[in-house]
């Protein structure tokens, strides 16, 4: 990470005083270019007074061109010390009169405007000179002729001015880009405080404290306190599900945990291979319920509302249930029991997490075999009712009472007198959570006659 990215106030103030520093140099060149034609133009003027001067001191005598050169229009130029001045006074076809001779000739450009008062940069003796061209016509009785007057001086004057006037500029460009720094690395610090004291405020929090944050913070981080409070809710809700599976866990694990070592024991002095092989299946028993109880505390935890998204993958409601009702035929022929499955031909495509729904159908099917008696019927049917994907799983056992039909989807929920003692009350609140979890939901009704049970459960397409 660069040095501006890891401090907030310095990348405001970088990408404040970047373009302020970017805007300052335009400005600083517009006012050079500014400066340079101001120079110019005042400059300009007293070489044109003193072309004018040469040029009113143009006689004709004789049929011959004289100048009496009047150093006083000379003396203007030479002000400043710095600067040299040069003259020039041709006739007419270009004729050199007096003056400098090798003065620079007027550029191919400005010749077609040798008519009015012409000014051009140019180098003479290897110094930079400005040049101010004035034509004149002088005439007498006999002759009448044109003549050009070139007066030159050397830039250090105008460089001067130029330059005081840039750095001028630039000295208050400077002063304000600092005093704006400064103002600003001052405001952001005041700005910024109310972070500062939120920082506070959480260091002193203990680990658990997970309550909203209230404090009064700018608009600008509203939004970013708003989503650590989101988050700090689901942190809270994690926690919570949590502790609750663990509590849970050890509760419900406690008692067959025991048991099974008390078998273990049992089998240990046991002499009898009779009474051996008893205690080791009421073993077996005893670790096969335990696993499956484990099995569901952990399908539970991750079906939990606050466990994560959901996945939404779009498959076919007919096909899962073909697949895990043909899993489950081998539990279903150890029970006596007629497994079935009644699905349309069309697909039925719903939206959701395809190992959930199989999840979900294992456990309707598991305690539809477990509490009913042999030689029963359990039926899985598909449809597709109002364009919802609907799963029923139906059976012909004892049913559940309807006062018990909405206590059994709460967790370790037991029917009294209930002739199965190997569940663990599990099964079908890991149905609702799994239905809910996915915008639907899970109730039970009784069976056809009302014999039995049917627990419906509607999906969204």
């Amino acid at each position: 990470m660069k040095w501006r990215n890891k401090s907030l106030r310095r990348r405001l103030a970088f990408w404040l005083i970047l373009p302020l520093g970017v805007i300052s140099a335009l400005m600083l060149l517009e006012v050079r270019s500014s400066a340079q034609k101001a120079a110019n133009l005042a400059y300009d003027r007293v070489l044109l007074g003193s072309a004018l001067a040469i040029a009113e001191r143009v006689v004709i005598e004789s049929n011959e061109v004289l100048v009496d050169v009047p150093y006083v229009a000379l003396e203007m130029l030479t002000s400043a010390a710095q600067d040299r001045v040069f003259y020039q006074v041709s006739g007419p076809e270009n004729k050199f009169i007096t003056g400098y001779s090798d003065l620079p000739e007027i550029p191919q450009r400005l010749r077609s405007k040798s008519d009015q008062p012409l000014f051009f940069d140019d180098t003479y003796k290897g110094m930079p000179i400005r040049v101010g061209v004035v034509s004149h016509y002088v005439t007498s009785p006999r002759l009448s002729a044109r003549v050009t007057i070139k007066v030159a001086e050397t830039v250090e004057s105008r460089t001067a001015l130029i330059n005081e006037i840039f750095a001028s500029a630039a000295l208050r460009q400077a002063v304000l880009i600092g005093g704006a720094g400064l103002i600003l690395w001052i405001g952001l610090g005041w700005g910024l405080r109310p972070l500062a004291s939120l920082e506070q405020a959480l260091n002193r929090r203990s680990p658990r404290d997970l309550r909203p944050i209230l404090h009064e913070v700018p608009y600008e981080v509203s939004n970013l306190v708003g989503a650590i409070n989101q988050l700090m809710a689901r942190l809270g809700a994690s926690i919570d599900a949590m502790q609750r599976f663990t509590a849970n866990a050890a509760h419900q694990l406690r008692t067959p945990l025991a048991a099974i070592q008390a078998q273990a024991e049992v089998a240990l002095g046991e002499t009898d291979p009779e009474q051996i092989s008893k205690t080791l299946s009421h073993l077996r028993d005893s670790t096969s319920q335990t696993s499956r109880m484990v099995n569901q505390l952990l399908s539970l935890a991750r079906v939990a509302p606050d466990a994560g998204q959901t996945i939404a993958d779009p498959f076919d409601l007919s096909d899962v249930c073909t697949q895990t009702t043909k899993a489950m035929v081998p539990l279903a022929i150890e029970r006596d029991i007629d497994l079935g499955l009644e699905a349309p031909a069309p697909p039925v495509t719903i939206q959701g997490d395809k190992t959930l729904f199989e999840e979900l159908l294992r456990n309707l099917i598991h305690n539809a075999i477990s509490y009913c008696p042999a030689h029963s019927q359990v039926t899985v049917r598909v449809s597709n009712e109002n364009a919802q994907g609907v799963l029923e799983v139906v059976d012909n056992g004892p049913g559940i009472p309807a006062a018990d039909r909405e206590h059994v989807f709460e967790r370790f929920y037991r029917i009294t007198g209930s002739a199965n003692t190997n569940g663990c009350g599990l099964g079908l609140p890991i149905v609702r959570e799994i239905a809910r979890r996915h915008g639907g939901d899970a109730v039970i009704l009784a069976g056809a006659n009302n014999v039995g049970t049917r627990v419906r459960v509607v999906f969204s397409q």
